[in-house]
């Protein structure tokens, strides 16, 4: 079964009474924990998740899945497929004659150890999607590669190509038969979501607290597994090191350097994390909907104060006392249930079929880091984002919200936050908790899709046979706290 290992804190180091004291630190400190596991010497001491999310749930990864993109890299590079001083002209040499682009200058010198570590010498970042590699190839390398840190998605997506063009097998099923099966990661707790040419994403997937985990742990043990040296080592330590200097304190292969000395992370966005410190043979996961970088910086001091930044011995008294109390915290975790009032007269003459009058929007959440591109369009299977038609019907424990027939959010009356499947073309975002509350001639309708960090507010009011709605998604935390919103008209069919 390859289980992990559990221990006492005390029997690895750590205190469960200043375990207890981190959780409830953690959880004051804004950033909504979703899932926490920590692990020293290869044994887990400590695992907690707030309901609903629980030990299956397959959480948004954000950036963490180029971490997860780079493993495989390294299982390439491990099995002699590929080598991190690989020209990516060569790499890529037919689409580059396809595309016209000279093997020269800069563009000679970029090699896969720079698209790796951010170095890959563009100053403009390509647009990823299904043309991705056109994108990236003929963007121009207008910087020396390796000598300056940019922020590069779509170089990242690349090595999921190189890796497909390397073995034959796209970066999923390499890294399924290559990393996931022999450090046991569970498929059935992980997505990874494609373009719709079928190119794998490298910020696409969607992990559990444990999978993520073993990853980290895989790498702090520089490639090892048990008995098998499943990534090479040297490559492993040549990822976990700084590569190049940046405002973070460093970036190695896909992953971050960390201020306590030894301290390396894999990071996704709201606060995604896998940190590992090699002085202290740690290493914990965490998921959360925090936002950047202010709520972020709040929960790594906690762990700072009580883990990253600490001398731990080897050993401690057991405590059975405050285990058993750590424990049963850890077990009764739950994030706080939405707002809900009392249904009265008023939320008679609701049901009904609308169109869309004026105005637009859909209930999908929207990524827009690029003014007002929506990155998540190569994921959709219509071209047709936009609602046309909006049915409600109240019943006495929820409204049933159904946009074109095609999803459904069913909002509770009473405020409970469980998740729910529904339609969406993105496997990330197929759970969601919706709860409704009637305030006169008002309805509002709080969206929360469970496996991500998203969360939508419908604000309808009424005007006869006329509804107006304002759609927000928010941005978690934020002093402006909309990403962004949209004022839409609608009208009652008869």
């Amino acid at each position: 079964m390859n289980e992990l290992l559990r221990a006492t804190p005390e029997s690895v180091g750590l205190s469960s009474r200043d375990l207890l004291s981190m959780l409830k630190e953690l959880e004051a400190c804004g950033t909504e924990p979703h899932g926490l596991m920590i692990a020293r010497h290869g044994k887990v001491v400590l695992e907690c998740w707030w309901s609903p999310f629980t030990r299956e749930t397959r959480h948004i990864c954000h950036s963490f899945g180029k971490s997860y993109a780079m493993a495989a890299v390294g299982a390439a590079v491990t099995d002699g497929l590929v080598s991190v001083e690989d020209r990516v002209a060569d790499l890529f040499r037919d689409d580059m004659k396809a595309l016209g682009v000279a093997d020269s200058g800069n563009m000679a010198k970029l090699r896969l150890k720079h698209v790796l570590s951010m170095t890959n010498g563009m100053s403009v970042h390509a647009m990823p999607g299904a043309d991705m590699v056109r994108n990236y190839l003929t963007t121009d390398v207008d910087l020396e590669p390796g000598s300056v840190f940019k922020y590069n998605t779509t170089g990242s997506c690349m090595l999921s190509e190189v890796v497909r063009r390397a073995t034959g097998k796209s970066v999923y099923d390499y890294a399924d038969e290559r990393i996931f099966k022999p450090i046991g990661i569970n498929t059935q707790q992980l997505s990874w979501m494609t373009f719709k040419n079928g190119l794998h994403v490298a910020p696409g997937v969607a992990a559990s607290t444990e999978n993520n985990l073993r990853l980290g742990l895989l790498f702090l043990q520089n490639g090892r597994w048990g008995d098998k040296q499943v990534l090479d080592e040297a490559f492993v330590r040549e990822a976990t090191k700084k590569q190049i200097d940046n405002e973070a304190g460093g970036y190695g292969y896909q992953m971050w350097m960390h201020r306590q000395p030894g301290v390396f992370k894999f990071c996704g966005g709201h606060g995604q994390d896998s940190v590992m410190s090699r002085p202290l043979d740690l290493a914990f996961s965490i998921q959360q909907a925090a936002s950047e970088p202010h709520d972020t910086d709040a929960y790594d001091a906690v762990m700072v104060k009580y883990l990253l930044g600490k001398q731990l011995p080897a050993t401690l008294p057991e405590d059975p006392d405050a285990l058993a109390s750590l424990r049963s915290y850890a077990a009764s975790r739950h994030l706080p249930d939405g707002a809900s009032a009392p249904v009265h007269g008023f939320a008679k003459g609701w049901d009904g079929l609308y169109t869309v009058s004026s105005g637009n929007f859909h209930v999908y959440p929207e990524l827009v880091p690029f003014a007002n591109t929506n990155v998540n369009r190569d994921f959709y299977d219509t071209d047709d984002e936009f609602t046309k038609q909006l049915s409600i019907r109240v019943g006495e424990k929820a409204v049933e919200l159904t946009m074109d027939s095609r999803t459904t959010l069913v909002a509770r009356l009473d405020g409970k936050r469980a998740p729910r499947e529904t339609y969406c073309p993105m496997p990330s975002f197929q759970h969601e908790c919706s709860t409704a509350v009637f305030e006169k001639d008002s309805l509002i309708v709080d969206t929360w899709f469970y496996q991500t960090c998203f969360k939508t507010r419908m604000w309808f009011s009424r005007q006869g046979d006329t509804l107006r709605l304002t759609v927000r998604k928010e941005r978690l935390h934020d002093g402006e706290p909309y990403i962004w919103y949209r004022d839409v008209a609608l009208t009652k069919v008869q």
